[in-house]
């Protein structure tokens, strides 16, 4: 029997999943390689993407699977609503931020990126990766594993459970990856263009947490230690306290996203700027004659009885 929740018992209880813990040791060493072959030959890479990547996407990955989350789940609906939530959204940030996607085009031969491009980039990548759609495809998902008995049957049976962690994670990958890399979308995704599907999927991942939230009759009735827990909330409070941090998540996550998109449309604006300078210059200089670049006061017709 689980002691009561507090934060040392949070963070002192821990789980083997061998799927998250798998998936995180890929994670980690994939990206490592990645990063020492692009330094190795020369080439840079962003300290602040890699620990975005194994810091919020790895460590969020192995807390939820691994961590207080997954040794939670059996008796506290609210922790499986946010294990839930985590996996659907700051988990695919955080790997998102890391830039997978572009580290492996600079890290891998023609051959390699060739491949990747075309899994990336085949009509079914594209329809599931534009936004909106993938952005649907992840709320339904996440309305799905508490409304059709996923989410009690992955208490019991270790592939559901897999299975639904593994599918939070997909869809959430499907709906970041594209808005936080232009690479995955069509050229008329611009940053404005992303900015506000960005904006739109925010209000679309509110739905998934009040729908838990306001929810009548319990979601995950049959899970027995919901119930035969002699400590903490009762189960109706469980649940919504479950469906209102789901929404805190989502909306939280949303932040940053946007402003990630806000932040590169910047950068692109200043880099469009720049350039049109330079070539503004070189029209100038290329233009230029002797005439022209004389001192004002040569053409001036003030001066010109003092020069007589």
């Amino acid at each position: 029997m689980l002691r009561p929740l507090t934060l040392a018992t949070f963070l002192t209880s821990w789980v083997l999943d061998p799927l998250g813990a798998g998936l995180a040791v890929a994670l980690t060493a994939g990206y490592v390689v990645l990063v020492r072959r692009v330094r190795r030959h020369g080439g840079r890479w962003s300290r602040w993407r890699g620990a975005a990547f194994l810091g919020l996407g790895v460590g969020s990955l192995v807390l939820t699977t691994c961590g207080g989350f997954a040794a939670y789940r059996s008796v506290l609906f609210s922790m499986g609503a946010v294990q839930a939530a985590v996996l659907s959204a700051v988990t695919p940030v955080g790997i998102a931020l890391g830039a997978p996607v572009t580290l492996a085009e600079r890290a891998l031969g023609p051959a390699a990126v060739a491949r990747l491009n075309r899994a990336l980039r085949g009509p079914l990548a594209r329809v599931l990766m534009f936004p909106l759609v993938s952005s649907v495809l992840a709320v339904g998902s996440l309305i799905a594993v508490f409304y059709s008995g996923l989410f009690t049957s992955s208490m019991t049976s270790v592939p559901v459970r897999d299975g639904v962690y593994a599918l939070l994670l997909a869809t959430g990958l499907l709906v970041v990856l594209p808005l936080l890399g232009e690479e995955l979308l069509p050229r008329w995704c611009t940053a404005p263009v992303r900015a506000l599907f960005a904006f739109a999927d925010g209000l679309l991942d509110a739905i998934p947490g009040i729908l838990v939230m306001t929810a009548s009759t319990p979601l995950a009735a049959g899970v027995l230690g919901f119930t035969s827990r002699t400590w903490g909330p009762t189960p109706a409070w469980d649940q919504k306290v479950g469906g209102g941090t789901m929404l805190a998540v989502a909306e939280v996550v949303g932040l940053p996203v946007l402003g990630a998109i806000i932040a590169a449309w910047v950068r692109t604006d200043e880099a469009d700027a720049r350039a049109v300078d330079a070539v503004l210059d070189a029209r100038a200089a290329e233009s230029s004659t002797p005439e022209l670049m004389a001192p004002w006061w040569e053409s001036d017709p003030r001066f010109a009885e003092r020069e007589r």
